[in-house]
C-alpha cells in the first residue's frame, strides 16, 4: 500500500521548499523519526516505501507505505495508521531537538552538495526550476530561504511544521491511495493477454498493411545494424591520446605509525574542505569467527540507530545530529596486495584481504571534540536492552530491500555470483552482500526472535572482540584543509589514548599481516565455499517481467601480470559490440563488459533484457569473434586507429571519474593505504592503457574466446527457467 499526496499547483516559494525537505527528513529521515517508526513499529508490513518527498517536478508529492504488508485487512489499517499519526504530529507537533538536529542535517547537506558528478548535479538541479521557465539560480541558492526558514522557526517554533501537516496532508483531498496485490498467475495472464492483442491487431489488418509492418520492421533492424559513415562521424569533436594527461590522479596522504603512542596508525589528507571534518575510525575484525559474521549486520544496526545508557535512540541520534554532520558505521571488506606486489598490476591470490569496521562522522572544526565524543559513545556505552526492536525492523527492512533489489538490479547480483565462484574473498563478499545473505538473514531474525536475551549477548559478545582486539589493526583517518587538521590532531590524542577501552589485564591477539598471511577466515570460507557453492550454472527466479542473463570466466589466473589494456577492450565491447548488437538491436536496457585485474575473471551481463535467456547467451558467445572480426576487417586500425584511440579515452575517463569531494579523496586515498596499492603500480597501469595497441585487443578475444571454467547465473522469472534448454540449479528467492 502507497499513499500519495500532490502538495501544491502553484510553484512554492524558496522558504516552503526547505520546509517540507526539513519536514521530509523529521518525518523519514531516521529510525526513531516518528512517521517511519510507526510503520516499522507496527508489524504490518516488511519496508517502509514511497520515499517522501518529491520534489524535483513543479507539482511536488509526498508518498508513504509499506511493501510485503500481511492482508487485506492490514492494508486498511496501515491507512489509518498513516493518518493516524500525522493526526498525533499535527496536535503534538515536534520537539526543539528534532527540529535543531533535522534543521543541522539539512544544512550540512546543502553546504557539501552531493559530491561526485557536481557539474552534472547543479545542471540537473536547475532544471527543476528551469524546465517551467523559473530562474534556474534559484535551485542552487538556498541562504536566503534557509535564513526565512529559520526566522521562522524561531517565531512559532514547530507550528511551521504541523501547518504544513494540516493543510498538505491531513486535509488535502487530492491523494491517491494505491493498493498492489501479488498474484501468482499474473504473468501466464499478461503473456495470454499480449497473445490475444497481436492476435486482433493481425486480423484488423490486410495483408498489404500487415506485410507493411513485417518490413518496416526488417528496415528498423538494417538500420540499427548500419554504421554511421565517415563523413558524419568526422563532424564529432573528438579528443586525442596527446590531450590525456599522462599521469594518474593522486590525492595526498600522511601515515604515522603509532599516533601519540597509542599503538593505532593515523592517516591524514590535506585537501580543501570548507572547514568541515571528514573523521574514519576503523577496527580490525578478522578475529571475529567467520561463523559469527552473520552477526555484523545487526552490529551495525545497533551502532547506527540504539541509544546509550542515559539517552534513548531517539534522543541520542538527535544529539549526533545536532553537533555533527552525520555518523554512520559501516562494514568493509577489501582486497590487499601480497607483500612485494604494491608496484604490480597481479591478480590477487583472494586470500589476502582485510576486514574492518568503520565509524564515519563528519562535522565542522569547533565541533571536533563532540564528535570523538560520540564515536566513543557508540563503541562503549550503546545499549543494547531496548534494541529488539530496532534490529528486527532493520533486518526486515533490509531483507525485503534485497529481495526487490534482485528483482530490479538483478545484473549486479548475477555479476557478483558469478564473481564469487572464482576467489573465496569474492565469496564472502557474495554471502554478506549478494543473494546468500538472504539465508543468513533469514537465519538470524529467527534466532533474534527465538531468544533476544542470547541473540544481544552474541552480539555483544562479537563488539567486545573488536574493542579488545589489537590496537595495531585499527586506523584513524583525518580529512580536512590545514585549519581542521590541526584542530582534529589535537583532540585526537584523547581519543586515540582515553577514548577506547583498553583492557589492563589481558595482552590483545597480535593483528595478522594481512599482506603476508592468508585472513583468518580463510580455511573455514574455502571449506563453505567447495561444499555449498561449486562452479556451476544458475538460475535465480524472481517475479520480473525481464531477464538479467550473465555469464564468467577467468581470463588470468592468480599471480598472473595483468596490463591496462584489457580496461580498454572491456571498454570498447561494452559500448561497440554489447551495446550495438545486445542493446540497440535486441532491445535489453544495458548490456555490459566487466573485467576486474584483482580476480582476473570477466563477465557479459545484461540489464532489463526483455530476450530469453538463452537468445541473449547465445549472442554473448560472439562478443570474442566480434573483436577478431574488427581486426581482421581493419576496422580497428582505420583512419589512425580511430576506434582504439576512442575506447582509451573513454576508459581514462572512467579511470579518472569526476572531482571527488574532499570526503571521498580522504576515503579513496585511505583504502588505496589499507590495500596495499602503490603510486607506481597505478602509473604503471594508466602506461598500458595509453598504450593499448590493436595486438591487444587479440589477445584479450582469445582469452575472451577460450576463458577458464566458465560459468552462467540468470535472474528471471520461474517461466523463463521453464523455457531453458539447459541444465541449470535453480535458486529461489
Amino acid at each position: 500500500l502507497q499513499v500519495t499526496w500532490l502538495l501544491n499547483t502553484q510553484p512554492l516559494d524558496g522558504v516552503t521548499e526547505l520546509a517540507w525537505i526539513v519536514l521530509d527528513h523529521l518525518l523519514l529521515g531516521r529510525p526513531s523519526s516518528p512517521l517511519r517508526k510507526a510503520l516499522e513499529d507496527s508489524g504490518l508490513g516488511e519496508e517502509t516505501i514511497g520515499g517522501g518527498l518529491d520534489d524535483e517536478l513543479s507539482q511536488s508529492t509526498f508518498a508513504i507505505g509499506m511493501r510485503g504488508v500481511g492482508s487485506r485487512r492490514d492494508v486498511s489499517r496501515l491507512e489509518d495508521l498513516i493518518m493516524d499519526t500525522l493526526a498525533g504530529l499535527d496536535s503534538g507537533g515536534f520537539t526543539d531537538d528534532e527540529i535543531d538536529s533535522t534543521m543541522n542535517t539539512i544544512e550540512f547537506r546543502l553546504r557539501e552538495g552531493g559530491g561526485g558528478l557536481r557539474g552534472m548535479e547543479v545542471f540537473l538541479g536547475s532544471l527543476t526550476k528551469w524546465n517551467y521557465d523559473l530562474d534556474p539560480r534559484d535551485a542552487l541558492v538556498y541562504e536566503d530561504s534557509l535564513a526565512g526558514l529559520r526566522d521562522e522557526v524561531d517565531r512559532t517554533g514547530s507550528n511551521v511544521f504541523q501547518r504544513l501537516i494540516r493543510d498538505a496532508l491531513i486535509g488535502n483531498s487530492h491523494r491517491v491511495v494505491l493498493e498492489l496485490y501479488p498474484s501468482a498467475t499474473y504473468e501466464d495472464e499478461l503473456a495470454q493477454d499480449t497473445r490475444a492483442q497481436l492476435a486482433r491487431s493481425q486480423s484488423r489488418m490486410t495483408d498489404d498493411e500487415y506485410g507493411s509492418v513485417v518490413e518496416e520492421g526488417k528496415r528498423l533492424k538494417e538500420l540499427q545494424g548500419t554504421e554511421e559513415s565517415p563523413e558524419v562521424l568526422a563532424t564529432n569533436p573528438a579528443l586525442s591520446i596527446s590531450d590525456i594527461d599522462t599521469l594518474p590522479i593522486e590525492y595526498p596522504v600522511k601515515v604515522e605509525a603509532n599516533a601519540f603512542k597509542s599503538g593505532i596508525v593515523a592517516v591524514s589528507h590535506e585537501v580543501e574542505s570548507s572547514g568541515i571534518a571528514y573523521v574514519d575510525f576503523g577496527m580490525d575484525i578478522s578475529m571475529v569467527p567467520f561463523e559469527d559474521a552473520a552477526l555484523l549486520p545487526s552490529l551495525i544496526t545497533v551502532l547506527n540507530e540504539a541509544g546509550t545508557s542515559d539517552m534513548d535512540a531517539t534522543d541520542f541520534r538527535n544529539y549526533i545530529g545536532k553537533v555533527t554532520g552525520g555518523v554512520s558505521a559501516s562494514l568493509e571488506i577489501m582486497s590487499v596486495k601480497p607483500t612485494g606486489w604494491e608496484d604490480d598490476n597481479r591478480v590477487l591470490p583472494g586470500t589476502n584481504m582485510r576486514t574492518m569496521l568503520f565509524l564515519n562522522g563528519k562535522c565542522t572544526a569547533e565541533r571536533i571534540p563532540e564528535l570523538f565524543d560520540v564515536f566513543t559513545r557508540i563503541l562503549t556505552d550503546v545499549n543494547m536492552d531496548d534494541a529488539q526492536d530496532i534490529v528486527r525492523n532493520a533486518l526486515k527492512s533490509n531483507l525485503s530491500s534485497k529481495k526487490s533489489s534482485i528483482a530490479s538490479r538483478g545484473h549486479s547480483f548475477a555479476d557478483r555470483r558469478i564473481r564469487g565462484r572464482y576467489s573465496v574473498r569474492n565469496y564472502i563478499s557474495e554471502k554478506i552482500y549478494g543473494v546468500s545473505s538472504i539465508r543468513s538473514y533469514d537465519s538470524v531474525l529467527e534466532s533474534l526472535d527465538g531468544d533476544w536475551d542470547q541473540f544481544a549477548l552474541l552480539v555483544r559478545g562479537v563488539l567486545r572482540k573488536i574493542l579488545d582486539g589489537s590496537r595495531e589493526g585499527m586506523v584513524l583517518n583525518l580529512t580536512g584543509d590545514e585549519a581542521v587538521l590541526d584542530a582534529a590532531t589535537e583532540h585526537a590524542e584523547e581519543f586515540l589514548t582515553n577514548g577506547l577501552p583498553l583492557d589492563l589485564g589481558r595482552t590483545p591477539d597480535v593483528t595478522p599481516d594481512f599482506r603476508s598471511s592468508p585472513h583468518p577466515w580463510m580455511v573455514s570460507a574455502e571449506r563453505e565455499m567447495e561444499e555449498a557453492d561449486p562452479v556451476r550454472d544458475e538460475f535465480i527466479s524472481v517475479s520480473t517481467q525481464v531477464a538479467y542473463t550473465a555469464e564468467g570466466g577467468r581470463l588470468y589466473g592468480p599471480g598472473d601480470e595483468v596490463s591496462g589494456s584489457t580496461s580498454v577492450v572491456s571498454h570498447y565491447l561494452t559500448t561497440g559490440y554489447m551495446w550495438d548488437v545486445i542493446r540497440a538491436k535486441n532491445g535489453a536496457y544495458g548490456a555490459y563488459s566487466s573485467f576486474a585485474r584483482t580476480d582476473g575473471v570477466a563477465t557479459l551481463y545484461t540489464y532489463r533484457d526483455p530476450n530469453s535467456p538463452e537468445d541473449t547467451l547465445s549472442l554473448f558467445a560472439d562478443a570474442a569473434d566480434s573483436i577478431l572480426r574488427d581486426s581482421e576487417s581493419g576496422a580497428l586500425s582505420r583512419d589512425d586507429n580511430a576506434a582504439i584511440t576512442t575506447a582509451v579515452i573513454g576508459t581514462v575517463g572512467s579511470l579518472d571519474g569526476s572531482a571527488l569531494s574532499a570526503r571521498d579523496a580522504g576515503w579513496v586515498a585511505l583504502t588505496r593505504y589499507l590495500r596495499g596499492e602503490s603510486p607506481i603500480s597505478r602509473q604503471k597501469w594508466r602506461n598500458a592503457v595509453l598504450a593499448t595497441s590493436e595486438e591487444d585487443f587479440v589477445d584479450f578475444a582469445r582469452r575472451l574466446k577460450h576463458w577458464k571454467e566458465f560459468s552462467i547465473a540468470v535472474v528471471a522469472s520461474q517461466s523463463a527457467f521453464d523455457d531453458l534448454e539447459r541444465e541449470m540449479f535453480l535458486i529461489k528467492t
